[in-house]
């Protein structure tokens, strides 16, 4: 063995030894939340439209369109996915992304309360005149804080 190799060898062992090579993890990397990650199925909301995530669990939110009215109603609901939840927020963004062209509209409150909260929006929009499984984002802000939700209609289960 020459010395070069010699010295490339003992550098390596003494990198090794100085940076170490347990396997040992580090305490403060946090896992991952494995209920955050994974998608899960949330069933017809109580007005029988699809329920969303909003702000990781805080709010979901319900889409329904009413095709005969043109119409598409969001109902803010709590944690449990069934309780009205009513917020303080002027108006919904909505875009439904599979639509030519795509929706894009303001839904305002029909509910608002004497604090100037409520939980049912409504917009209306030719599109909604279509019957079709609608795919989109709801998007509101309170107090300064952005909440964003997706949706997605699915065809009911053939019997």
């Amino acid at each position: 063995m020459n010395w070069k190799t010699l010295a490339t060898v003992v550098l390596g062992l003494g990198l090794i030894w100085a940076t170490g090579c347990d396997n040992k993890k580090d305490a403060t990397t946090p896992k991952p939340d494995p209920k955050k990650d994974e998608d899960h199925a949330h069933g017809n909301g109580p007005h029988g439209g699809v329920v969303f995530d909003f702000g990781g669990g805080k709010y979901h939110g319900e889409f329904k369109p009413s095709h005969p009215d043109k119409n598409a109603t969001v109902w803010i609901l709590g944690a449990d996915e069934k309780t009205a939840a009513p917020i303080k927020a002027e108006k919904l963004k909505l875009v439904v992304s599979n639509t030519t062209p795509k929706i894009e509209i303001e839904l305002l409150p029909t509910d608002k309360d004497k604090d100037g909260k409520a939980s049912t929006f409504t917009g209306k929009d030719n599109g909604f005149g279509v019957e079709m499984e609608y795919k989109g984002t709801v998007t509101f802000t309170i107090d300064g804080k952005q909440y964003s939700g997706d949706f997605e209609e699915k065809p009911e289960p053939k019997k």
